[in-house]
Formats: structure tokens, C-alpha cells, sequence
């Protein structure tokens, strides 16, 4: 026979596990990410990998976004990703040259130079940008797969 306890802990842990799953994982309210989602309202933070893998399978339009090094970049790489390196001169006038209208998901190797990338494109009116929380190198830890196809190419404004 089963403690009192038990069907208690099973809802808690089955809460947790939907929060993760969600997106809702540190406390964080959870935001719309899909196409119905305002224009006027903007996001800007952090996800998981599993995060990321759900805005790949459910946002066609997701434009994913590499800004580490070329060397790092032919190390392999997410698997439809657009190359920009964050560190090169002419980060800046690429990163504006994209389309604003697009949700945009950056990663670099450790999550760092990616959250400045999302930084820098709130800042210049890109509505809908996330940051691959661990980056890279989180991905592979959690054993998802590697690419070294070519990069997808950049797109502009339209």
C-alpha cells in the first residue's frame, strides 16, 4: 500500500516535467511563441536546447543563428544554421540587414557572446529573439545532433 504522500509527489513531479517541457523552467512566465503572437509584444530571453527543439519543429520561419567563429562553425554546428560571427567588424550591419519580422534563435559556444547578439538585436527592433541558454557546447552535452552541412544563407529584409 501506497503512502498518502504518493499521488501528491507524482502531481509535483508531473507539474516540474511540464514546465521544463513548456519553456516555463526557472520561474520565468512562460511567453506565446507562436505565429498568433502579438507584434507589439517582445521577447527576448533564454531557452534550453529542448526549448529550441520545439521552436524549430513548431516555427518554420525560426531563422537560427551561429555567431561563433569560423573555426568553431566547421567544428560543426546546429543543423540549419545561418553563420555570423559575433567578433568579426561587420557583425553589426549584417545582424540589422536581417529581417525583423522573423523570430530569431542565436547560439554561440557557451552562451555568452549569443546573449549579446540577442542584446544587440532587442536593441535595433527585433521583436522575437531567444538565446540557446548553454550554447553549443550544452547541445552537445545533452547528445543532440551535430551538423557540418553548409550554413543556411543569411536573409534580409523583405
Amino acid at each position: 500500500m501506497h503512502s498518502p504522500i504518493f499521488p501528491l509527489m507524482l502531481v509535483f513531479v508531473m507539474a516540474l516535467v511540464s514546465i521544463e517541457v513548456s519553456g516555463c523552467a526557472g520561474g520565468a512566465a512562460s511567453e506565446d511563441v507562436t505565429e498568433s503572437s502579438q507584434p507589439e509584444t517582445s521577447v527576448a530571453r533564454d531557452i534550453s536546447d529542448v526549448e529550441l527543439l520545439a521552436l524549430i519543429a513548431e516555427r518554420p520561419n525560426l531563422l537560427l543563428l551561429d555567431v561563433r567563429t569560423d573555426r568553431e562553425w566547421n567544428a560543426g554546428h546546429i543543423e540549419g544554421a545561418c553563420f555570423l560571427d559575433f567578433l568579426e567588424d561587420d557583425f553589426p550591419a549584417k545582424a540589422q540587414a536581417l529581417p525583423k519580422d522573423r523570430p530569431i534563435a542565436v547560439y554561440c559556444a557557451a552562451g555568452g557572446r549569443s546573449a549579446d547578439a540577442m542584446a544587440f538585436l532587442t536593441q535595433h527592433g527585433f521583436k522575437e529573439v531567444y538565446n540557446l541558454r548553454d550554447g553549443f557546447y550544452g547541445w552537445e552535452d545533452a547528445g543532440r545532433d551535430v551538423s557540418n552541412a553548409p550554413p543556411v544563407d543569411l536573409p534580409s529584409k523583405e
